[in-house]
This record gives structure tokens, C-alpha cells and sequence, in this order.
């Protein structure tokens, strides 16, 4: 189990990277927000690269985690659908192939032929990702990986992510808008119960290197403690509730709602 989750952390690094990447390189950066004006306007392409973006970066995390748990390939799903159609009028199930060279060709007849933004994709799709994260090896989790099923979102916060405001503050630590708000999520769940039992959180996003203006992410797997007593899924379940909230105001007045609820 412990095999899984660095399994997930490590596809969500690669994730994280293609969306850095569509932000980065000129070739898809051009693609991902560039809108042409007047008689040149052609918005549907620009939203669809903005979907393919959206789609890569599933299909690439469900290759990953499939090859290495093929008894998970039939049970990652995620928010998009991989049929994508192209100016031409065809239409191409986009997919990670067994080779780089394969990858490109796929991508090109999405793009239109736009040959330097496949090969980008298509190598980005296709690197090796090494982790060195002591605390990541430690985690030890005894859920067979046969009893799971994977979700994705591939970028939660799109529009933020294509926006792309880099200027937007932080509130209590957590940024509310722009482009850090932006993530990679995925989740493990047991398939009989629909329980979760892990997740993974990566920002790509997190912090720009001042002199490359480069972007450099995280990721998070412990994000509480365990539950005292219980076994397995249960000893991580949020028996406390969530709240979710776009204000810390809002927050304020739910827990003190709360607190005049007897027995809470």
C-alpha cells in the first residue's frame, strides 16, 4: 500500500510538471491563453487546448498508477473524458502511447500539426520522475491495493490556472485565487464503501525562483492524525467534520453556530 501512495505522489509530480510547462514554453503557453480578435477570433480551439491540458494530465496519472497496479487500471476515473475533437472534425481518444515518438503523433493530430507543442507534451509525458522523500517511504498503510479505486482532478481551479494572477495574498496561509490556488488531486477510495482512504495534494504553483522565474511545486500526504483505537481506513476518516469556506468570516460564524449545538 505504502507502493501506491508513492505511486500517486510520484504521477502528480509528473502532472504538476506538464502544467508548469503549458505555463512556461512559449509553444504552449501561446496555446493556453492567447485569444485572437475580430475575423481571427477562433475561441473553441483555444478552450479546447485548455481541456487537453485538463486531459494529458489525467490520462498520464492514469497510466502511471495502471502500469504499476494493473489491478487498479480498470478503476481510475476522473473529471474529463478523453474523446477529444480537433478542427478537422476528427476525433481522437487521447491516451499516453508506449512510446514517446507515438505520443507526439497522437498529440500533433489534436493540435492541428502543431509539431513543437506535441514533442513538448509528448516529452514531458514521458519523463522519469525520481523521489527522494524519507517521510514519504516511512508512511506504511495496510489497505490492499485491490479493494481501491483512484479519482482524479487534474486541475482543480482551471480558470484560476489560466488566468494565471500571481499577485493574489494569501489568507490565514491559504490562497484564495491566482494561479498558486491551482492543484493536482487524487484520490484513493475503497470501492465496496466509497470511503476515502488516502489522498494526494500537489501545488505546482507554490513558490517562483526569483532569478529563473521558474515555478516550484509541493505535495501533501499526512494532513492529520491518526484517529486513536481504529483500524485501517477508519484510523484516517475526518470524524470531525469539514468546512469548507472562501472567507475565514465564514468560517467564524459556522464553528460558532456549531458551538451552540448541544453534545458538539
Amino acid at each position: 500500500m505504502a507502493g501506491l501512495l508513492k505511486s500517486l505522489v510520484s504521477a502528480s509530480e509528473k502532472a504538476a510538471h506538464i502544467a508548469r510547462l503549458c505555463r512556461h514554453e512559449d509553444a504552449l503557453f501561446h496555446l493556453l491563453v492567447a485569444e485572437k480578435t475580430g475575423a481571427d477570433k477562433n475561441q473553441r480551439f483555444v478552450q479546447d487546448f485548455k481541456t487537453l491540458a485538463d486531459v494529458l494530465i489525467q490520462e498520464v496519472i492514469k497510466h502511471n498508477v495502471g502500469r504499476e497496479f494493473p489491478e487498479l487500471r480498470d478503476h481510475i476515473g476522473g473529471e474529463e473524458s478523453n474523446e477529444f475533437s480537433n478542427g478537422l472534425g476528427e476525433t481522437v481518444v487521447v491516451r499516453v502511447c508506449t512510446t514517446q515518438r507515438d505520443t507526439a503523433a497522437l498529440l500533433c493530430r489534436v493540435l492541428e500539426n502543431n509539431q513543437a507543442a506535441a514533442e513538448l507534451l509528448a516529452a514531458a509525458v514521458h519523463q522519469d520522475v525520481v523521489l527522494s522523500d524519507p517521510e514519504l517511504d516511512a508512511v506504511a498503510l495496510s489497505v490492499p491495493a485491490g479493494e481501491l479505486a483512484i479519482w482524479i482532478d487534474p486541475i482543480d481551479s482551471t480558470n484560476e490556472y489560466i488566468r494565471g494572477h500571481e499577485d493574489v495574498a494569501p489568507e490565514d496561509g491559504i490562497y484564495p485565487s491566482g494561479l498558486r490556488s491551482a492543484l493536482v488531486l487524487v484520490g484513493a477510495y475503497e470501492r465496496c464503501s466509497g470511503c476515502p482512504v488516502l489522498g494526494v495534494i500537489n501545488e505546482p504553483f507554490f513558490r517562483r525562483d526569483p532569478l529563473s522565474q521558474r515555478w516550484h511545486g509541493r505535495y501533501h500526504l499526512l494532513y492529520n492524525r491518526p484517529a486513536e483505537g481504529a483500524a485501517g481506513a477508519q484510523r484516517w476518516a475526518n470524524r470531525g467534520g469539514l468546512v469548507a469556506y472562501v472567507h475565514p468570516q465564514h468560517l467564524e460564524a459556522v464553528l460558532a453556530a456549531l458551538a451552540t449545538v448541544p453534545g458538539l
